[in-house]
């Protein structure tokens, strides 16, 4: 191993994780394992979760994305079977007896640590409500880390957002299938989306406002072993800066649309 490699065991330390921290942890392990690899040091996704945990403590909180679309697009969700689509990392983390999952269908998390409970207990139809687990990133300003991944990737706090104001380019759409709880149960349930109107073709570019968020000092970031970014985004001080964009500016720092923008803003469309 180089001697001045940083193991990736000690990115929680790199990046300035205390303990109690909530952390949201959005990861693209391939370039990890690969740097990891390169500098001989064995990767193992455990081992990336361990130490997140130890370094929070059992006082943190540990948050993976583990979202799935099947229940959108197929009609179907198993609570315990139907797997992560957003990473591997969030597989692993459901494999573990120390991560509960939450219940939404669409956007779910493995959860460890002390908030695990008022998590997992959540009953949000509504992905992106002031009941879901974005409204409790925000209020507890949970600290999301995009290992080896940016904003355009992983800022999905900024739909919560976007459902918080109101915004006329997307409405509310209602998916109904077949939920198959933890003990098995089948049942037949609703929940909602924000869905975006095609015709406006919006086109995500969120690492504008990414950038917008470091300026302010609100996200920080990292370079690891001179080669993997990792970008740290306080969610609950992110908020109205986020916010400001889509209301103050038409989002001129989150999307390109098709057509002009104020006319968008000028339809009289809402989501309520």
């Amino acid at each position: 191993m180089k001697s001045d490699y940083i193991s990736y065991k000690k990115i929680p330390n790199l990046i300035e994780i205390n303990q109690n921290d909530i952390v949201y942890l959005s990861s693209d392990i391939m370039c990890i394992s690969f740097i990891a690899k390169k500098n001989g040091e064995e990767f193992d996704m455990d081992k990336l979760l361990d130490s997140f945990l130890n370094r929070i403590t059992e006082q943190g909180t540990l948050i993976i994305p583990t979202f799935n679309f099947d229940f959108s697009n197929k009609g179907i969700f198993d609570y315990k079977n139907s797997p992560s689509t957003t990473g591997a990392l969030g597989n692993c983390a459901l494999k573990r007896s120390d991560f509960r999952r939450t219940k939404h269908p669409m956007h779910s998390f493995a959860v460890a640590g002390k908030m695990q409970n008022e998590l997992c207990e959540m009953n949000n139809l509504n992905s992106f409500g002031n009941d879901s687990p974005f409204e409790f990133m925000k209020n507890n300003n949970v600290i999301q880390v995009m290992l080896g991944t940016d904003y355009q990737r992983s800022m999905t706090f900024v739909h919560y957002i976007e459902n918080m104001a109101n915004v006329p380019y997307r409405f509310y759409k209602e998916f109904t299938g077949e939920y198959i709880d933890f003990d098995g149960k089948k049942r037949i349930v609703t929940y909602q989306y924000p869905a975006r109107y095609l015709e406006y073709n919006s086109v995500e570019k969120f690492n504008r406002i990414g950038k917008i968020l470091e300026s302010k000092k609100v996200a920080k970031k990292y370079i690891w072993n001179n080669f993997v970014e990792i970008k740290k985004v306080f969610l609950g001080d992110s908020y109205k800066f986020i916010y400001d964009d889509i209301v103050n500016n038409r989002c001129r720092n989150i999307y390109d649309f098709s057509i002009d923008r104020d006319k968008i803003w000028e339809s009289g469309k809402c989501m309520n």
